[in-house]
């Protein structure tokens, strides 16, 4: 990145050797040789202290500017590997209940409509971590990262426990051929939909800002 201040310096620069020119010629005009040199020594010095402070003000400036990269670098790294912690949990939360993960064999908990120990448990915690750390990181308003987070987990214990009471308690059979439709449970399914889709694209927002 270029230094904002070296046109700046080179104008002054030049201004200064111009009227300093002038001026010495002057005095050697008016036959007072050594009064012009002791003002070209003072020229000079001037000049090399200007350069001095720009140069120095040029390091401060590129020292900040490596600072802020390295921490925009940071920034987005965790946000990338929000991103897919965020895709994890939705892998997991789609085979665990509509793959292979809801079928016989299951453990107490999980029959008892709890998601502890399974993998969706746990890639929801992974995501918590994450967002805990990018909260940190962006420190902007607080943990609204982790408050995310807590919310995708939030719905997916509740659908847990739903799909218990849609096991094993009270089986609604309102469909033709026996299918069971239950309106809490396909609210909780379009409340984990949107809240899927806002965290991508708060976290797409944010990427692009950092970028």
């Amino acid at each position: 990145m270029k230094n904002p201040y070296a046109l700046g310096f080179w104008c002054a620069l030049v201004a200064l050797v111009l009227l300093s020119a002038t001026y010495f010629y002057g005095i050697m005009l008016a036959h007072q040789i050594d009064k012009a040199m002791v003002f070209l020594d003072s020229t000079v010095a001037l000049i090399a202290v200007m350069a001095i402070v720009v140069v120095a003000s040029a390091l401060v400036q590129s020292q900040r500017l490596k600072k802020r990269q390295l921490e925009q670098s940071k920034t987005l790294l965790l946000i990338w590997d929000t991103k897919v912690a965020l895709r994890k949990v939705e892998t997991v939360f789609d085979r665990y209940f509509w793959g292979s993960y809801w079928q016989p064999g299951r453990t107490f908990a999980e029959v008892m409509g709890e998601l502890t120990g399974t993998p969706l448990e746990k890639s929801l915690e992974a995501l918590k971590k994450q967002c805990l750390a990018l909260d940190r990181q962006v420190a902007d308003d607080g943990w609204h990262w982790l408050n995310n987070a807590r919310e995708l987990s939030d719905v997916a214990n509740a659908m847990a426990r739903e799909r218990y009471q849609l096991d094993f308690c009270d089986p609604r059979s309102d469909g033709p051929g026996g299918a069971v439709i239950d309106r809490d449970f396909e609210v909780l399914v379009y409340t984990w939909t949107a809240r899927l889709k806002s965290f991508d694209h708060q976290l797409d927002e944010i990427e692009v800002q950092y970028s």
